[in-house]
């Protein structure tokens, strides 16, 4: 409360799900009852409104209620708790709360307020009731403090200052919340690598679409598997691509364990099925978007990501709906047949850190050393997936600098992670050219490394004229012949003398320090859907 008093400037309340953020805006929200002070929060859903208001009566208040779906909208009191969408609409009307002078407007998942949209819900809202009464303050809670992948708080953001952070890691570590584990999945995926984001940052329904008819068995072979998997768990929730793909998931599970819940699923139904998932007469919740927020199934223990998101924020939020306490609940099994843990590997999240750690399956892959924390990573990896001192190492393997203050950030980052200064136009429209072409070498780098699985891997890290570009052996008695004809027949002056020898570390390791390797002058290389450079071939000038 104190922070609240400094300025008139909007601060934000980070709590992640499970901390408690009914309890915290009903105790701050009474606090200023007391004293005479009216409080509006702002709750999302009607739901989310019924069940703040009536945390709120367990500390003693008497609120206000103001949702046209729960059919009351009264404002007597000094503390009401509204959704903007029955609030805006009374605004328009010149109902009696549009006259209320607030000391204090709480904002409930304050992440979607957009401060660019003058003609938003929220900020026309805001906006309204600022000019009323200039010492009102704008109090923002949320679990996830940014929108895309950029903070929501700082200089240049809408909330100025953060007053507190009950982290997602915190409540795990406290067991307040379980953790989520991150499965394997034998099943292959869907491949949503080419269809592109929308300005609004999500996928056109029927892009995806197309993708699923492509595969026309995948939803069923995937979810056989998902009922092998959650034959000993209770409630899983189904994230499917669109209205025509949860149907079609339907269909691939038994019908007396599964509901269905749509943005047009009438209120009752949509309860019915939630409480019966609540009671574990029901196992699958399937939906496209509507239950990524407000709603509380405590016994949920299963997540199965069927649709990409390119929003960090509503994964994030998915993933938070299965980490609630439930007796005898010990984590949340996470599985994505959907690609979204590779979208998201570069950002530095608690949840994206742990399921970016490698499984032992996939081990074989993760063969480039960092430099900074001697991590082993993946040879997709950007940004380095290390976690020294407990926080996530800064090492990019491909960055792109400020031009404001030089520190690096990912390659598809639109603001700098520490001045905020723009890096690229957002509204720009991006294209991706994939025709190959030619980089010149300046440098390159050699090393042998042994992972867990035993098989000694060679890499090599091509420093261009352009970004960097890697190459990788496995050596196996299986690979030593491509291994030889690729990469020994070219690089060392006497390859034959070396063939014996492939599969002897040590003689490996001589080869590269004490004869040194011949570099190419120059890499035929295309670009990736993510602007990575993948080698084609080597260009010698001797040879």
């Amino acid at each position: 409360m104190d922070a609240l008093r400094l300025d008139d400037k909007p601060v934000l309340l980070e709590c992640s799900v499970g901390g408690g953020k009914s309890l915290l805006c009903g105790s701050i929200a009474r606090k200023l009852e007391s004293v005479g002070k009216r409080v509006l929060c702002l709750v999302s859903s009607s739901e989310l409104v019924r069940s703040n208001s009536e945390a709120f009566k367990l500390l003693g208040g008497n609120p206000s209620v103001f949702c046209a779906s729960l059919d009351d909208k009264s404002c007597d009191q000094l503390v009401i708790f509204a959704t903007p969408q029955s609030l805006i609409s009374a605004i328009k009307a010149k109902h009696p709360i549009a006259d209320i002078i607030f000391s204090l407007i709480i904002v409930d998942e304050s992440h979607q307020i957009n401060p660019n949209n003058d003609h938003s819900t929220y900020m026309r809202i805001l906006r309204h009731y600022k000019q009323e009464y200039k010492a009102m303050r704008v109090l923002g809670m949320t679990g996830t403090a940014f929108r895309g992948s950029t903070s929501i708080v700082g200089t240049h953001a809408f909330f100025k200052t953060q007053v507190g952070n009950i982290s997602t890691q915190y409540l795990i570590e406290q067991n307040f919340l379980v953790p989520p584990v991150f499965g394997y999945t034998k099943t292959e995926g869907f491949d949503f690598s080419k269809c592109k984001a929308q300005n609004t940052g999500e996928f056109k329904g029927k892009d995806l679409q197309a993708v699923i008819d492509s595969k026309k068995r995948l939803t069923y072979d995937i979810l056989q598997e998902v009922q092998e998997v959650m034959a000993d768990r209770d409630v899983c929730i189904i994230f499917c691509s669109t209205r025509a793909h949860c149907f079609e998931a339907l269909a691939a599970l038994p019908e007396n364990q599964c509901r269905i819940i749509l943005g047009d699923t009438p209120s009752d139904e949509r309860n019915e099925s939630l409480n019966l998932a609540r009671a574990s007469k029901i196992k699958y919740l399937i939906s496209v978007n509507c239950l990524l927020v407000g709603i509380n199934v405590t016994n949920l223990d299963g997540l199965v990501w069927l649709r990409p998101t390119s929003s960090l924020l509503l994964y994030i939020q998915g993933i938070g709906r299965g980490l609630r306490l439930h007796a005898g609940k010990k984590d949340c099994l996470v599985l994505d047949y959907s690609g979204n843990i590779d979208r998201f590997q570069d950002f530095d999240n608690p949840i994206i850190n742990e399921a970016i750690q490698p499984k032992p399956e996939e081990e074989q892959d993760y063969v480039i050393k960092c430099y900074t924390c001697n991590t082993f990573n993946s040879i997709h990896a950007r940004r380095c997936r290390g976690m020294p001192d407990d926080k996530r190492c800064d090492y990019y393997f491909e960055f792109k600098a400020c031009p404001s203050c030089s520190v690096q950030n990912d390659i598809v980052a639109r603001q700098c992670r520490s001045c905020e200064a723009e890096l690229i136009d957002p509204n720009a429209k991006l294209t991706l050219n994939t025709e190959r072409f030619t980089v010149d070498v300046l440098r390159a780098e050699y090393w042998i490394n042994v992972p867990g699985y035993g098989n000694q891997v060679l890499n090599a890290r091509y420093i261009t004229n352009d970004k960097p570009v890697f190459e990788s052996y496995v050596i196996t008695q299986r690979s030593k012949n491509i291994f030889y004809a690729k990469f020994i027949k070219h690089h060392t002056e006497k390859p034959s003398d070396w063939y014996p020898h492939i599969m002897n570390k040590e003689k490996m390791k001589e080869m590269i320090h004490q004869n040194p390797l011949k570099t190419p002058n120059q890499l035929i290389v295309q670009p990736d859907e993510y602007g990575r450079l993948k080698l084609i071939s080597k260009i010698f000038y001797s040879e």
